[in-house]
């Protein structure tokens, strides 16, 4: 602590100011604990070893909240930079610059206040972006001044004293703190336990049914958004699909739901003989998922029903700013108000109360097991993500029910996913929901109809609004403005465009009840500045408070940044609601993506010309990776490597903007990029692809160059796609859209899209794509004999460089083999085929010999695991004597490489099982010893006795009556 001396030093031991606790270690960093008294001045301590090659020119410290992000203090240059700081902290921080060089970057917090309170980290960087450190403070007020010889001075002195002697011995005051502390716990466990509940005023009853009052006064999010339209979400039947994380989605399909309206999710897990203690409802951003979750919640609220209970809802974005240790009864009676009269009697049995988790993805924190041991109740004390994770692992309120809402393909969701035991996943609308959807819209068929017409004659317009927020969004501008469907016809359209759009719409044209009007153009000069000006300040106000995933627009922050509420409310309403709480004026975003897409818009009016700058952040924001250097303001935020994902719309959007220049009706979206700009976007793209990512990162990458959409920088970057691998990755139709448009110059070596649940509308939209690629994986995806025939026309294409194709484990049947056997007669590319469990049956093979006997590049072809009769077999052995270049595959022991694989699979297993599926693995299992029959007939000894043991390891692992739910990893997917 030699590094805390100097004039300054006084700050660190005065009792009145504050007491440092050094409680642990973090290697380049550390944890501290401050305790002071309000309206003093406080001492936040920060310390970091000094480089060899030490210069001021090159010291970056950043202070900052560490939840929110907001910046406390900003020094590099040699200077402070208060511009950068959030208005609450300006005026209110020092730093000791003639310390620096002792490795002191301690922050001087004057006249401390309860908004004060919380956590708070020091950045430090030195050497041009190395020596990177990161310390820790949490900061504890007293809200009184302190008297000798009260109990409040008796506990800082007490404070004071396990502090001094943490400077002499660290590891003892952890272990005095770890066993003071669990104490303590078990002391106010006995007491709760021992508490007798008092009379309550009302029942439970009555206090659910004023709940349910509540519930009833808000109408759904889209009836404020549609601004009184007909409930046209309400009124649709939506596609389910229900699954578990122990049926791993392959070819056998999970159940499926083909229309059901939201209020009625709440049974399907029960119709479907899942239990449902656990439920997970997945789906892409602007899918339905919060309008779902409002809808069974309101539904509750208006029936008589007895069960659950209670539902409780929670948005997860609202746990972003907690930041202190809590507990679940803290966080219920601060966002239920109604309810926490009743809440020790409403959990004392909480099977019947459902808790749903909505927006996970929105969640900054990584769930995570706190180490202590004991039981976890509402009353426990911990970090919120440690709660949240406590919820849904059902190590908290265990027999309560909880529903959880998620976009899919996240880590966070892939890693928790064993906790479920039923999964809900939402699908975007079909063409004929999409037509419902226009007819409720409009109200007016002609209307109707011709919009409907419009949709489906465009791929990508047809894509984007099968998510149920584009929807609205293009219904809106449609119907807004005069000459939308020539505009749209003529764009290529994207997430990005189509957002543009509506901003014009809503500042430029209006609707009646009868017709069209475009909007007078007197003042139109000053009005689109105006709204220029307050969609950048909207756009700054959104990027800065971005991870925080809140969607509520506070008036102060509106003051700060001299945003006009009126003219919020007059242009955009339709993207910005307006209510009243407890008699405040509340403005908040109608939908997440809404606000990342004002926050990209505002980036990239700063940064589309700055090519250098702006290489920096998308590295920072699509990657986690820190820049060399830390001096501009858009790296003060200190984004972290793992809130990258929550990040990926808003790099899509950023990208998209990137075109969009200021212009006399807002922005142009057709604008050409600087030559510089798109020079560094190039380069930027093939370095990626260079690296190793994960395939969520190169999924979010393609979406980046297709809201791009840029034909010059997408012929140099395309070819670059060589091996693109999303195995185990759910597709949707938008996520195939950005990936055809990826690879349209690309001749891709290998594409893997085995269990990418594409269907058979995915396997038609990749048709353009499949045909130029050398290795295809489309194994388990559902696939029907539709999909067959479309294969078959992609291997009879001239053009077609397919030569190995993977199709295993669909649906194809016997026509479906049929369909290909007529494409072998025209292909002279395809090498090897793999058509195993596919439902192919005798019907399948017939005249297979006429058809293979035009081909002459075929090599292998796999057939096991399928359903011929001894017939069938005998008729696959004379095809084999006569097609003696063609090497037929119908069990597995017939090939050498795939035995192997088998074998080497079948003995990991026992000491792998928990990383696979059980449920799926056993399905599979199943088939594998069927196929390998009885080994008595097999002449040869070697592998008699290769068989047999395999045979042995799959029948115990079949006996093993305990089935473990566990993610979704697939085994013999080839």
């Amino acid at each position: 602590m030699d590094v805390l001396n100097g004039a300054n030093d006084h700050f660190l031991f005065h009792p009145y100011l504050c007491i440092v606790c050094p409680i642990f270690s973090l290697g380049d960093g550390s944890f501290i604990q401050i305790c002071g008294v309000l309206g003093e001045d406080i001492l936040l301590p920060c310390t970091f070893t000094v480089a060899s090659n030490f210069s001021l020119q090159q010291l970056v410290i950043t202070w900052q909240r560490t939840v929110s992000l907001i910046v406390v203090h900003s020094y590099y240059n040699e200077k402070d930079h208060p511009e950068y700081q959030n208005p609450a902290f300006r005026g209110r921080t020092e730093l000791f610059p003639k310390n620096f060089p002792s490795g002191n970057a301690s922050l001087r917090l004057k006249e401390a206040t309860t908004s004060d309170m919380g956590n708070y980290t020091c950045f430090v960087i030195q050497e041009d972006g190395k020596g990177y450190i990161e310390n820790l403070v949490e900061l504890k007020l007293y809200d009184k001044p302190l008297v000798i010889g009260n109990d409040d001075t008796a506990v800082l002195h007490r404070q004071r004293a396990i502090c001094t002697l943490g400077f002499i011995s660290g590891a003892l005051i952890v272990l005095i703190g770890f066993r003071v502390g669990h104490s303590e716990m078990q002391k106010k466990k006995q007491q709760i336990s021992n508490e007798n509940v008092p009379l309550l005023e009302k029942t439970v009853e009555d206090v659910i049914e004023s709940y349910k009052k509540d519930i009833l006064k808000n109408r759904t999010e889209f009836d404020k958004m549609s601004h009184g339209k007909a409930k046209a979400y309400s009124l649709l039947d939506r596609i389910i699909n229900i699954t578990s994380p122990m049926k791993q989605i392959t070819g056998l399909a999970p159940d499926f739901v083909p229309g059901v309206k939201a209020a009625q999710l709440l049974s399907l897990p029960q119709k479907a003989n899942y239990p449902s203690k656990r439920v997970l409802l997945i789906g892409d951003k602007g899918v339905g998922k919060s309008w779902a979750i409002a809808s069974i919640q309101q539904e509750w609220a208006e029936s008589q029903l007895s069960q659950p209970r209670c539902i409780i809802v929670f948005r997860c974005c609202d746990f972003n700013g907690v930041e202190r240790k809590t507990t679940l009864r803290k966080l219920l009676k601060k966002q239920f108000e109604s309810l926490s009269s009743v809440l020790t009697e409403l959990l004392r049995n909480p099977e019947d109360v459902l808790f749903i988790l909505d927006g996970l993805d929105e969640f900054s924190n990584q769930l995570q097991c706190n180490p202590l041991d004991g039981d976890f109740n509402i009353d426990t004390e911990a970090e919120v993500n440690i709660l949240v994770y406590r919820l849904i692992a059902g190590d908290l309120l265990s027999t309560a029910q909880v529903w959880v809402t998620s976009r899919w393909n996240t880590e966070q969701l892939e890693s928790h996913k064993k906790y479920f035991d039923c999964i809900l996943i939402i699908s975007g609308f079909t063409n004929d929901q999409l037509k419902g959807y226009c007819e409720i819209f409009f109200q007016r068929k002609q209307s109707a109809a011709g919009m409907y017409e419009h949709v489906i004659k465009y791929e990508t317009i047809n894509c984007l609004m099968s998510n149920p927020l584009n929807s609205y969004i293009l219904c809106n501008i449609l119907e807004r403005c005069n000459g939308s469907h020539t505009v749209m016809a003529d764009m290529s359209m994207t997430h990005s465009k189509v957002l543009l759009l509506f901003l014009y719409s809503l500042v430029h044209c209006r609707t009646s009840d009868e017709s069209v009007v475009i909007i007078e153009n007197s003042g139109a000069e000053q009005k689109d500045k105006l709204l220029q000006d307050t969609i950048l300040k909207l756009g700054e106000l959104s990027f800065n408070n971005l991870l925080s995933g809140k969607l509520e627009i506070k008036i102060d922050d509106m003051c700060h940044y001299e945003i006009d509420p009126d003219v919020l409310s007059k242009y955009f309403s339709n993207l910005i609601l307006e209510k009243e709480y407890k008699g405040q004026r509340i403005l908040e975003f109608c939908h997440v993506m809404l606000k990342e897409y004002f926050a990209a818009l505002y980036c990239a009016t700063s940064l589309k010309d700055d090519a250098e700058e702006l290489v920096k952040c998308l590295d920072l924001w699509c990657f986690g990776r820190t820049p060399q250097n830390q001096k501009s303001q858009y790296y003060l935020r200190s984004f972290k490597a793992e809130h990258t994902e929550m990040l990926y719309n808003f790099t899509r959007f950023l990208m998209g903007c990137l075109k969009a220049r200021r212009g006399s009706k807002l922005w142009d979206c057709n604008a050409s990029l600087t030559h510089s700009t798109a020079r560094a976007l190039v380069t930027w793209f093939k370095e990626c692809l260079e690296r190793s990512c994960k395939k969520s990162k190169l999924l979010n990458l393609m979406h980046c160059l297709f809201e791009l959409h840029d034909s010059t920088i997408t012929t140099e970057v395309s070819p670059h796609f060589k091996h693109v691998d999303f195995f185990n990755i759910s597709l949707s139709r938008l996520d195939l859209s950005a990936l055809c448009y990826c690879l349209r110059h690309s001749a891709v070596e290998e594409l893997d899209l085995r269990l990418c649940t594409i269907a058979d509308d995915g396997i038609k939209q990749l048709k353009d794509v499949l045909f130029k690629c050398k290795t295809v994986l489309v194994s388990s995806n559902k696939l029907t004999e539709k999909s067959a025939e479309i294969l078959s026309d992609i291997l009879q294409d001239p053009k077609c460089r397919i030569e190995t194709l993977s199709c295993g484990t669909n649906c194809f049947g016997a026509r479906g083999a049929q369909f290909f056997w007529k494409a072998l007669t025209r292909n002279q590319r395809l090498k090897s085929l793999r058509l195993y469990d596919n439902k192919i049956t005798d019907e399948g093979i017939k005249n297979m010999v006429d058809y293979l006997s035009y081909n002459t590049t075929l090599e292998r072809l796999y057939l096991c695991v399928n359903e011929f009769s001894d017939d069938g077999l005998k008729n696959i052995q004379q095809i084999k004597e006569v097609q003696q270049h063609l090497k037929i595959v119908t069990k597995i022991i017939e090939d050498e490489d795939l035995l192997l694989r088998v074998e080497t699979q079948i003995n990991e297993l026992h000491s792998q099982s928990k990383e696979y599926n059980q449920e799926w693995l056993q399905t599979i299992m199943k088939s594998i010893l069927k196929d390998l029959g009885d080994e008595s007939e097999i002449t040869d000894q070697m592998i008699k006795n290769r068989v047999g043991n395999i045979k042995e390891s799959i029948n115990k692992f079949l006996l093993k009556k305990t089935v473990i739910a566990v993610g979704s990893k697939s085994t013999f997917s080839t």
